[in-house]
């Protein structure tokens, strides 16, 4: 068994494909989405341990998304990625439900433990 299902939700596929890469090298089954419109509809059909989801997308961006998530019975982890550093941006998506969020350009090392702790936590309870 992988040590975790994880989504990766960005617009722009690199990115994407970055995260996919570097998380599935570290052991984690991982699958994608463009948009917050997929990464709901992936959602609703099979079962997912942790979302990382993009803040600044276009449609629906990360924020309602990320509402949406959190509004749902057995809400995912979500943790947001941003390149916007504006605290009072990070401090909106804790208060919405985010279990963390990591700046870009990615700090690979911290990625690597938020994602592992979250996965821990959730799992253990």
């Amino acid at each position: 068994m992988g040590l975790g299902k994880v989504l990766v939700v960005d617009d722009e596929r690199e990115v994407r494909q970055v995260l996919h890469e570097f998380l599935a090298g570290r052991g984690y089954d991982v699958v994608q989405a463009g948009s917050g419109a997929e990464a709901l509809a992936l959602l609703a059909r099979e079962p997912l341990d942790l979302i990382l989801l993009d803040v600044s997308m276009p449609g629906m961006d990360g924020v309602e998304t990320l509402k949406r998530i959190t509004a749902l019975e057995s809400p995912v982890p979500v943790i947001m990625v941003t390149a916007n550093s504006d605290i009072g941006l990070t401090s909106k998506l804790l208060a919405l439900g985010a279990a963390d969020y990591i700046p870009k350009p990615f700090d690979l090392e911290y990625l690597d433990q938020a994602v592992s702790i979250q996965l821990t936590t959730s799992q253990d309870s």
